[in-house]
């Protein structure tokens, strides 16, 4: 399921970008060029030049901060698109924009979906990277600023989840739903503080679509949300569920193989329940998809099943 763009896309010709390459390497040709179609809110196009293919990003919102800062901290640490040239001035241009390597390959719910294939050895490599950039800790939850400093003090995940029932996901959520989990938090403060006590640098979307395979390595891209928030942020919304084709090739393997993967590189292994806590976390990012205008039904239906599992998959235990 796919919301309708958030931004118009930016329709360039060969002139505008031949001139946004010059401010990078003059003397490269632009051969050809194919706008990105399936992303929804900045503008991607696929530049082929005569030294190579590159990825020409232009962003529609302030979000090129946060990104280009996560791609030179983590460069060296985990497999990113490589950033060969950045301007945020919005002076030869009115939009910030980036120039990176472009990686052949597809995103991995492709590359499960194609081939009906889920190597565990992915979801290993998958669960390591993600706690390799889980190792910068901060104190608190928040948004940060452009040397990934905290700039602004979030609510913690508990208060998130409060605050959006009480706002426009009520809008679209049933009654007796609201209820039952405005109940479940009072009633089980101990879950929420074990999901919030330590903050770390997050994705902010590690979702199937922002995970590329190529050359059978595994690369996180798209970091326009990283943030400061709880491990299992991250994790919920990388186990958060699929279509019935892949979720049917996610099984105990896959979860111990993460898990593995996870635990490889961090100094606090996951609890024996790390799953069921990703689940119950990822309700907060599911309901912020309910705050949009006009949202599909079966969003609706799905976020309600979800956060009802999550409930439920808790008090089992």
């Amino acid at each position: 399921m796919l919301l309708d763009r958030i931004n118009d896309f930016m329709i360039l010709g060969k002139k505008e970008i031949s001139s946004l390459f010059a401010q990078f390497d003059s003397k490269l040709i632009i051969l050809d060029f194919s706008l990105i179609k399936d992303s929804m809110s900045n503008s991607g196009y696929v530049v082929t030049t005569d030294s190579g293919q590159y990825l020409l990003k232009l962003y529609s919102n302030t979000t090129d901060k946060i990104e280009t800062a996560s791609y030179i901290y983590l460069h060296d640490k985990i497999n990113v698109p490589e950033l060969y040239y950045y301007d945020g001035s919005k002076q030869s241009f009115p939009f910030a924009y980036t120039i990176t390597e472009f990686l052949k390959g597809v995103t991995f719910i492709k590359y499960v979906r194609n081939g009906l294939n889920y190597p565990p050895e992915f979801a290993y490599e998958i669960g390591r990277m993600c706690a390799t950039i889980h190792k910068r800790k901060y104190v608190h939850d928040a948004l940060l600023d452009d040397n990934l400093n905290i700039s602004k003090e979030l609510p913690r995940t508990r208060e998130k989840i409060l605050n959006l029932i009480n706002d426009k996901p009520k809008e679209y959520l049933k009654a007796e739903t609201i209820e039952k989990l405005r109940n479940f938090i009072k009633e089980n403060p101990d879950l929420f503080d074990r999901i919030e006590s330590e903050n770390v640098l997050c994705h902010g979307d590690l979702g199937y679509s922002n995970i590329m395979i190529s050359e059978r390595k595994v690369y996180f891209i798209d970091f326009e949300f990283a943030y400061s928030g709880s491990i299992y942020h991250d994790i919920g919304h990388f186990f958060r569920k699929k279509g019935d084709d892949v979720q049917s090739l996610i099984n105990e393997q896959i979860y111990d193989a993460f898990a593995q993967g996870y635990n490889s590189v961090s100094s606090n292994q996951l609890p024996a329940d790390w799953l069921t806590l990703a689940h119950l976390c990822d309700i907060n990012a599911m309901l912020c998809l309910l705050t949009y205008d006009n949202v599909p039904l079966d969003w609706i239906s799905d976020i309600e099943h979800d956060i009802l599992f999550a409930i439920n998959e808790n008090i089992k235990m």
